[in-house]
């Protein structure tokens, strides 16, 4: 079984799918990093959604020693955000969370061929996203 990510109409939701036959095998782990969003070069913003009571949310990317890393952030976050939600970033089934705390942003992921990102704002420990997510094919 596997988690993935679907967007109906203005509610992103998560569901369990069974895979039939034999499980596929587990890639591997995304590479993170902390440092890419701060320290990127040509950032550009991918998409972004306006959530009335709580910011823009964004998701962002650039180069970083090389590489193009991928992250959320949320621009002028009001104070209902900053105190009861957080933004995520989700790619091949890891999930990146930062509890809002003025504008922030989560940790990046490194970018990588035909993997599908996604980013949203959640109440903090929630199950679901807040509205629709963002979502990249890279």
């Amino acid at each position: 079984m596997r988690k993935i990510w679907i967007m109906a109409g203005m509610a992103a939701t998560t569901m369990i799918v069974a895979s039939a036959g034999a499980a596929p095998a587990a890639a591997a782990a995304p590479s993170t990093s902390s440092d890419a969003p701060r320290y990127a070069s040509d950032v550009k913003t991918k998409a972004h959604s306006n959530r009335t009571g709580l910011g823009t949310l964004q998701m962002r990317y650039g180069k970083y020693k090389g590489k193009t890393w991928i992250w959320a952030r949320i621009e002028k976050p009001t104070k209902l955000a900053n105190d009861k939600y957080e933004i995520t970033i989700v790619a091949q089934g890891t999930y990146l969370h930062k509890n809002i705390d003025g504008t922030s942003y989560t940790k990046a992921f490194e970018a990588k061929d035909g993997v599908k990102y996604y980013v949203c704002i959640a109440k903090i420990n929630a199950a679901t996203c807040t509205g629709g997510s963002l979502s990249w094919v890279y």
